[in-house]
Order: C-alpha cells, then structure tokens, then sequence
C-alpha cells in the first residue's frame, strides 16, 4: 500500500545549525566585534572610515552552499564556495563585503544579519575580520 505513504509523517531532515548553536554562536559573534573595535581603535581607522569584511560560513551540503551562496551574490558581496579542507564533509563558504561603514552599531548590524543569514540557510557563521586596505 505504497500510495498511503502520504500519510507517514515526514522525515525531518537534521539540521547543521540548531536553535541552540546559533544562539551560541551569534554570542561568539558579537565578542568578537567588540576584540575587533579594540584593534581597529588601535589601528588608524575611524568610525567614518569604510572597510571591506571577508566572512566564513560552513554547511553540511553543497545545495545549501549554492544556496547561501546565491543570497550573497544578491548583496554584491565576493562569494566563493568549495569542500574545506579540514574536513571533507563540510563546505566553506567565503568571500568579502562591499565597503561597510565602521561604526560600531552598523558592523553589529551586519554581524546580527550574517549570524541570521547562516542560520536562514542551516549554515554557520564562523568567522570575519575587518580588512584594512591601504588606499
């Protein structure tokens, strides 16, 4: 009776990041930032000033790499995506902002929306760093 299997409840499929593990993670986050305004402080660069961000995500599949991936790409964002190489079955995704703004209120804003994002997607947001370029 095949065509009852309607009727089964479905699988839920596991996920990468739970509800738990983002929430740790965007604390992760967030004291990140604040490590990070202290060097940025230290360094020459102001609150007026804009850098660019290079991010990290990693995911347990390649469908939902393209998919961040993709999401990204809609933010004019430099986006990469590729098996990683500490552990073959997880998938990096990286890349770099558009120019952002130093504040910190408006980098806390982005963090807060990169943590949701990954999460949106089941992917985590490991990790960024502010890029000081020279002009």
């Amino acid at each position: 009776m095949d065509f009852l299997n309607f009727l089964k409840p479905k699988k839920k499929k596991q996920l990468f990041v739970s509800e738990i593990d983002f929430t740790a993670n965007q604390d992760k986050q967030f004291r990140l930032l604040i490590e990070s305004f202290l060097s940025l402080h230290d360094s020459s660069v102001q609150d007026e000033n804009e850098c660019k961000i290079d991010y990290f995500f990693y995911t347990d599949s390649l469908e939902k790499a393209q998919k961040l991936e993709k999401e990204l790409r809609k933010m004019d964002y430099i986006v990469n995506y590729g098996i990683a190489i500490h552990d073959k079955s997880l998938f990096v995704i990286s890349g770099r902002t558009i120019e952002i703004e130093m504040k910190h209120e408006t980098v806390r804003k982005w963090v807060e929306e990169m943590c949701e994002l990954g999460y949106n997607f089941d992917c985590s947001f490991d990790n960024w760093r502010i890029v000081e370029e020279s002009k």
